[in-house]
């Protein structure tokens, strides 16, 4: 009877141990599963500043009217040519019309490619194929400008591809940034370059024709009451030039605020966390929001 006992009370004490330590290493489990959850959301919020930038980048890469006032550049021209030269600008108007799809294909690609951006650093699976199958389709139509433009094209479609076909997520963000930012680079630059110079260069030709037009019909002119009138619409038609030059140089700086930006987190790639990293990207993520409620006012 003692001997029975004893077996109970030794059995009794090695399960109550057993459910101890089968307890104890539930508990470490839910706590395991609590930090990494609390170090996931951290490295979300931490990365805060990167969704905006990427957000904001996205934003203007979807301002498209620069590209509407380039294509209506001939037939605004027609108002102060001569009818001679009419046939000219109607070729031209026809030619632009053409090159649409292809100026707006490099504000796609960093449209698309910012999102994918702005997802990994919010630790969201991406998923843009429909986007992706539309760019597709417009690389095949439109061929670019260059070789290297070309490969770029080709580069950052591919890298957004995989990330959306493998689902990577926050912790590969390094690798995106570190894949993409040559190609990204050579897009955003050759964007700059076809909006200072293509886009600005009509502006300067708009106002030249704008003062000729208006200076001769002036000169031609015997009545006060009529030149009065002609120096006010000169006035109103510069301040439109104007306007639209004010925005293109606007969206130059913000073509360079992307593009500094980018090349920061490339510089910076293996310290995206860090307090003083991110400080830098917040304070481009506000000189871009500001750029960007300028752009819009305008």
């Amino acid at each position: 009877m003692e001997l029975l006992l004893r077996i109970e009370l030794t059995t009794g004490r090695m399960i109550t141990r057993h459910a101890a330590l089968s307890f104890l290493g539930s508990l470490k489990i839910v706590l395991s599963a609590m930090v990494l959850v609390a170090f996931t959301q951290g490295c979300s919020t931490k990365l805060k500043p990167i969704q905006d930038f990427a957000n904001l980048s996205v934003e203007s890469a979807q301002y498209t009217t620069l590209v509407d006032d380039y294509l209506e550049f001939p037939n605004r021209q027609k108002r102060y040519q001569p009818s001679s030269r009419h046939a000219n600008l109607d070729a031209m108007a026809k030619d632009r019309a053409t090159q649409k799809s292809a100026l707006l294909l490099r504000q796609s690609i960093i449209e698309t490619y910012m999102e994918a951006l702005g997802r990994l650093a919010a630790d969201e699976v991406v998923d843009n194929t429909e986007e992706l199958a539309n760019l597709s389709a417009a690389l095949e139509a439109h061929a670019a400008t260059n070789p290297q433009e070309a490969k770029a094209f080709k580069k950052i479609a591919g890298m957004v591809t995989t990330v959306v076909v493998k689902r990577w997520r926050q912790h590969q963000l390094r690798e995106l940034i570190e894949q993409s930012n040559p190609p990204i680079q050579q897009i955003l630059g050759t964007l700059h370059r076809i909006v200072s110079d293509g886009f600005g260069g009509d502006l300067q030709t708009e106002e030249t024709a704008i003062q000729n037009y208006y200076m001769t019909l002036t000169m031609e002119s015997q009545d006060p009451a009529g030149k009065a009138a002609l120096a006010e619409w000169k006035d109103f038609r510069l301040s439109q030039v104007h306007e639209r030059s004010e925005a293109v140089q606007t969206y130059g700086k913000i073509l360079d605020n992307i593009s500094s930006g980018h090349q920061r987190l490339f510089d910076q790639r293996q310290n995206l966390t860090k307090k003083e990293v991110l400080q830098q990207v917040g304070d481009s993520v506000k000189d871009l929001r500001s750029l960007l409620e300028t752009i819009k006012k305008l």
